[in-house]
């Protein structure tokens, strides 16, 4: 009885495995909230993966040594035992390959969306006017510059209240100003943009100018006191 018992245990053990894993593949998570998915696999997942590398390297190790026996009685039995535990110890294997180079990935560098260049500021008729310019784009390379009544500080900045003009790695910012409102010349290509959740743009007299590029290449070359070009 017990040899008996013993004759079919690999077999037994592919067929657990086997099972475990069909479990495991008709059950995936249906939430992949936080908690949740830390409750499906901590109580569901990894005790079953668990259970099917267990299993399925028993039956193996089983077949495998009766194999080498070299005894033809059994030999379809232990075919049978690796072809039942395959499915389980490969994609065991897999998930254990998985979890390593996940644990194995350094953690991501945060970049900043944009990072600051400059910043002047600008004095009318009793309220200042501060333009921030910034670098941004996959490598940094494009130019933006924002016009507002909130200061650059402490590298926080309020977007939402500021007018901004942009452009490529060429871009160059030309402003002049008065009494009461700063004048910008921008490219025609590229606009004076605006949040759209700006509520107090009205504090920030600013007016956009949009030159052809024959005439931003001639503000390049013009030596003026009145028009000046922001620093980058």
């Amino acid at each position: 009885m017990v040899k008996s018992i013993r004759k079919y245990l690999g077999l037994a053990f592919g067929a657990v495995s086997l099972t475990l894993l069909m479990i495991v593949i008709f059950n995936p998570p249906t939430d992949f909230d936080g908690g949740p998915m830390l409750a499906y696999n901590f109580f569901f997942f990894f005790p079953m993966l668990f259970g099917i590398g267990i299993f399925s390297t028993l039956a193996i190790i089983i077949s495998a040594r009766r194999l080498s026996r070299s005894k033809r009685v059994n030999k379809g039995l232990n075919i049978s035992s690796f072809a039942l535990s395959s499915p389980g110890i490969i994609y065991f294997a897999l998930m254990l390959l998985r979890f390593f180079m996940i644990t194995s990935e350094p953690e991501p560098v945060l970049r900043p969306e944009q990072i600051h260049n400059n910043s002047t500021s600008l004095v009318l008729n009793g309220k200042t006017i501060h333009l921030t310019g910034f670098n941004f784009g996959n490598d940094y390379e494009r130019r933006r510059v924002y016009i507002s009544a909130i200061p650059y500080f402490n590298k926080e900045f309020k977007v939402q209240e500021a007018y901004f003009c942009q452009g490529d790695s060429e871009f160059e910012l030309f402003y002049s100003y008065d009494t009461d409102s700063v004048y910008v010349y921008i490219p025609d290509s590229e606009p004076m943009y605006r949040d759209v959740n700006a509520e107090r743009l009205d504090k920030v007299p600013v007016r956009a100018i949009q030159l052809n590029s024959q005439q931003i290449d001639s503000l390049k070359n013009l030596n003026s006191n009145e028009i000046k070009r922001f620093t980058w």
